[in-house]
């Protein structure tokens, strides 16, 4: 698989972790799936940034959009944070995984 693919497979996964997680915190799940979305884009777009670090830049950049895609359609920071957690989580997982081959 390409890279290009696992990027795409990997915000589809955080869109859907992150109406996961909306849903289990009460949130409306739109909500979940925009700041989902949205912190899997920018740091999708901070990956192609040239001579930037990867591993700090991406994870920067996503925790960045959530809070202001979070306090945009209103969201606490404590509730931004779950649905910021639960879009990281498939993503990490499914990358890990792959690095062990299982």
């Amino acid at each position: 698989m390409s890279e290009f693919q696992l990027m795409a497979i990997a915000v589809v996964a955080a869109v859907f972790g992150g109406a996961i997680a909306a849903r289990l915190a009460k949130i409306e799940v739109w909500k979940g799936v925009l700041v989902g979305g949205c912190a899997a884009v920018a740091a999708v777009l901070a990956s192609f940034a040239p001579g930037v670090d990867r591993s700090l830049s991406m994870p920067m950049a996503g925790l960045i959009a959530a809070g202001i895609s979070g306090s945009a359609v209103g969201l606490t920071p404590a509730r931004t944070a779950n649905i910021a957690i639960g879009a990281a989580l498939p993503p990490l997982l499914g990358f890990v995984l792959m690095e062990m081959g299982i």
